[in-house]
């Protein structure tokens, strides 16, 4: 196993030169790559300081290709900054082929100092951190080097940089937030569109619905809020609408001679899959088992969350460009994967998704009673404008965004009481924060830590459920405190209609044996972390079908790996992906966003909301609730409040 020479990342000294390999610190304990395509790490230069594992590293040579990256990726708005990376790399250049001096290792230390304490960005600010380590705990390397007054040999180390920054770490889809933010700061919309379409079209759709992992990295958040980024994408994606965009900028259609490849499912990891292989001219056929695209965007997302002509923009989008989708066909009953292979398809990506629901287990779910709705129905019926009658009262389970969406869509249809149970304490819900006030200003009842045991019925009907309370014991598996029961604590809850919303599973009715799929205890489908290829060639899989029950973004995700190594195989014969998403996954362990970190450029602003409909009006309609940002000004203000936290980073191999 890989052990650290010497490690100075973020802070933490861990001097280990003394002591033989085997008696020192690993990689992994650390929390860094020790390997990247097959070739171990020798050394790791970046914004939080240097490792060394290889001692025999030309860190001088390194630490040159590393400046000159940073050079290349530096706006050039503030001085410091691009003009001070070109000196550091100049005069390392110098050091390396003989023409050094040792008056030059105090310039670099004052350089590297000047470029940390007057740069306008984090780039600037984090990057000097390297060389000002390696010329304090490395300084015979550099004597070594100015002894020898003749050139050095050209090391045959391999360079891996990467630039990055905490939200865009935190995207599953690792979206160039910083690049679509300074793009709006600079008022061009269109490139702040074009940034995201990069890596999906459904660009408004997450501006709406998407959870934003990326605000839980924003480094604002120890000073005051952080950054609105989802608003800020759905401002761009509104005003491509606003202003014909698609029409102005559109994609060529795809050849009707070109490669094929067949999609199951037009839900968001579908639809982005499809995206990324036209945009790369391949044909693609989408085979969706509902009468609308979308998938659970379509039928398990309110309107009032996501309006449908925002969602069927995206959607003519990827037709516009030749991709072909037949709905009403339900692969496994309609057309069997044996079939899809014999239409001459090149690779088969299944991207079916959970469109069937859990079940509680307790006494009474499996009687079929007149009133019993799991959510996932519940919501696909009212999405496809089918009548459902709940009655007066409705009893909602769950605590996840899906539970939230039925609650509130029951209290949009006219009932007069909602109440929402949920096993654990609003501090487990995983629904959105935002969702979970929302419910409680609409009206909603919630009853924590309580569960359901028994559904009732009065002849044939559900007439309500017998409850119990719970306490929170130890952390299960999912790190929450495990719910228990506590005896004694039974209570009748009365309700006309129980929609469960406690969790969904996939109906894999199309696996047979020689599919080459497999089926994980989880109920999920087996593909590799990495390119999404399961062990038959041919056959890749995402999003919620792998993932279990997931988000939007992390389907989005898992589309953009397929489409990726989709691409591979048909062209070179081997799945595989690029630089970038190999690069992601390893610079994620390296924690990019840290909470103790506190941005020096922060500046006084205040956290822009967005504008949302008042409660008496929203709670009778489907009408949109949340408004986004209106005007340029708002949107400007917004992300002028972004620090530009970049990271560069670099593997040497």
């Amino acid at each position: 196993m890989s052990t650290v020479y010497f490690s100075s990342w973020n802070g933490t000294i861990t001097d280990e030169r003394q002591k033989q390999p085997a008696e020192r610190l690993s990689l992994e304990d650390l929390k860094i790559p020790f390997q990247h395509q097959g070739k171990d790490l020798k050394a790791l230069i970046g914004w939080a300081g240097l490792v060394i594992v290889d001692p025999g590293v030309d860190l001088i040579m390194a630490l040159r290709e590393f400046y000159r990256n940073m050079q290349k990726e530096s706006c050039g708005r503030c001085i410091p900054c691009r003009a001070g990376s070109r000196v550091i790399e100049d005069r390392l250049t110098d050091i390396l082929e003989g023409r050094g001096k040792e008056e030059d290792l105090l310039f670099l230390q004052e350089i590297s100092k000047l470029i940390s304490d007057s740069s306008l960005c984090e780039l600037g600010i984090s990057s000097p951190l390297p060389l000002q380590h390696a010329l304090e705990y490395f300084r015979d390397d550099f004597l070594k080097c100015l002894e020898a007054g003749k050139p050095q040999e050209v090391s045959e180390n391999i360079y891996r940089p990467i630039l990055t920054a905490p939200c865009r770490n935190g995207c599953p889809a690792h979206i160039d937030i910083p690049g679509y933010i300074e793009a709006i700061k600079e008022g061009d919309y269109e490139l702040a569109l074009a940034i995201n379409r990069e890596k999906t079209p459904l660009v408004g759709t997450l501006g709406r619905v998407c959870v934003h992992p990326c605000e839980s990295n924003c480094n604002r958040q120890p000073v005051d809020e952080s950054l609105s980024i989802r608003l800020l994408k759905r401002f761009a994606a509104d005003y491509g609408v606003k202003n014909s965009y698609d029409e102005k900028h559109k994609l060529p259609r795809v050849k009707e001679d070109a490669d094929r490849v067949a999609v199951v499912g037009a839900g968001p990891a579908g639809l982005t899959a499809a995206y990324q292989l036209a945009r790369r001219r391949y044909g693609v056929t989408i085979y969706e088992a509902l009468p609308i695209p979308g998938g659970m965007l379509s039928v398990g997302i309110p309107s009032y969350r996501l309006p449908r002509e925002i969602l069927n923009a995206e959607v003519d989008l990827v037709t516009s460009m030749g991709v072909e989708i037949i709905y009403n066909t339900k692969v496994g009953e309609d057309i069997t994967l044996d079939q899809i292979w014999e239409k001459d398809f090149k690779a088969i990506f299944i991207a079916s998704g959970l469109h069937d629901s859990a079940t509680m287990g307790c006494e009474g779910e499996d009687a079929c009673y007149m009133g019993y709705m799991p959510g996932v129905e519940f919501l696909r019926k009212i999405n496809l404008g089918e009548q459902v009658n709940l009655g007066d009262r409705v009893a909602v389970i769950g605590g996840g965004n899906v539970a939230m969406d039925c609650a509130r869509s029951a209290v949009r249809l006219g009932v007069r009481e909602v109440h929402l149970i949920y096993r654990r304490s609003r501090n487990e819900m995983p629904a959105n924060k935002a969702e979970i006030a929302a419910a409680e200003e609409e009206g909603i009842t919630f009853h924590l830590l309580a569960n359901p045991t028994c559904i009732l019925e009065d002849g044939g009907s559900v007439s309500g459920m017998e409850c119990i309370r719970m306490e929170l014991g130890e952390p299960d598996e999912s790190g929450r405190r495990r719910p228990v029961p506590m005896d004694g604590s039974e209570f009748i809850l009365n309700a006309d209609t129980v929609i469960p919303a406690i969790g969904q599973v996939a109906d894999f009715c199309y696996l047979n044996e020689d599919c080459g799929m497999d089926v994980t205890r989880w109920g999920t489908l087996v593909v590799d972390e990495e390119t999404m290829a399961a062990k038959k060639p041919g056959i890749f899989a995402g999003g919620d079908a792998v993932l279990g029950a997931s988000t939007v973004i992390e389907a989005i995700a898992t589309a953009n790996r397929a489409a990726e190594a989709i691409d591979s195989y048909i062209k070179k014969g081997k799945a595989g992906v690029g630089y970038r998403h190999k690069m992601e996954k390893h610079i994620e362990q390296l924690g990019v966003y840290r909470e103790e970190t506190v941005p020096q450029m922060v500046g006084d602003r205040e956290r822009l909301d967005e504008e949302v409909l008042p409660v008496d009006e929203r709670m009778h309609c489907f009408k949109e609730a949340e408004l986004g940002f209106k005007c340029s000004s708002e949107v400007t203000g917004e992300a002028q409040r972004c620090v530009k936290c970049l990271r560069l980073g670099m593997l040497v191999l």
